[in-house]
């Protein structure tokens, strides 16, 4: 319960109080999938009074508590590996294949001249200054020294915590399908309207959740795409300038 004041606190104070959220949320969903398995395995069970201290002692001693704290256990460990296996399963080969597009993909100087144009006219009306490809090209050269092996590197040490927020959000939805779920079927007042809306609202939620991964996965192959891609397009570029200039 104090947990409970000290976290409303932080939120009070402007502090982000997410994580402690979403851990009660998830401590609060698996007790209720485990309480649904022990009813089914042993039969309805009744909470013991706060006073009844011979009761509470005889539960731990003599080993009552050993049953629904296994089936807690058993509930966590296999919905934490459910959804863990299908987050991975469902990103790792879309994953794949997209960086693999990326890396096969290969600009034309052509094309990208092409984009800078229609960026120079889009520019002019949307913009206080004109990007143009001189623009754009000086902008990149002053940038470029700041582009090494070790700039990539934090990039993807940066990502890891979002990326393993998105995974534990999808754990925690997850275990919300399930329990809802059970919370469906055992409560009469638990409409098919109500359960229908939250089942899609979760599920959208995690399809998100599953974009969102792959999104920050690639963004490090992404930027190294465009890195390569910007320095052979400079290099012709710059080599197209030179046999201009020597041709005059």
């Amino acid at each position: 319960m104090n947990e409970i004041f000290i976290i409303a606190g932080d939120y009070l104070k402007g502090k982000t109080v997410y994580p402690e959220f979403r851990r009660m949320l998830n401590l609060l969903f698996n007790i209720s999938i485990a309480s649904f398995v022990y009813e089914k395995c042993y039969g309805h069970y009744t909470w013991l009074n706060y006073n009844d201290y011979k009761g509470i002692l005889d539960f731990f001693i003599k080993g009552n508590f050993f049953i629904p704290f296994s089936i807690f256990l058993v509930v966590f460990g296999t919905t934490q590996f459910l959804s863990i296996s299908a987050f991975s399963l469902l990103n790792h080969f879309k994953t794949i294949k997209i960086t693999r597009e990326i890396l096969q993909y290969q600009f034309k100087k052509e094309t990208v001249d092409e984009r800078l144009k229609e960026l120079d006219k889009v520019s002019k009306i949307v913009t206080p200054i004109r990007l143009t490809k001189k623009t754009m090209i000086e902008l990149y050269k002053k940038v470029r020294t700041n582009i090494t092996p070790e700039a990539f590197e934090e990039i993807e040490k940066s990502l890891k915590e979002p990326k393993q927020n998105l995974e534990a959000n999808f754990t925690l939805a997850f275990r919300m399908t399930i329990a809802i779920s059970i919370y469906f079927f055992s409560l009469p007042q638990f409409g098919w309207l109500l359960y229908l809306t939250a089942l899609t609202v979760l599920l959208v939620g995690m399809y998100v959740l599953l974009i969102s991964y792959r999104f920050l996965d690639i963004i490090p192959t992404l930027m190294r795409k465009f890195h390569t891609q910007a320095e052979e397009y400079l290099k012709v570029h710059t080599e197209q300038i030179n046999d201009n200039t020597e041709n005059k």
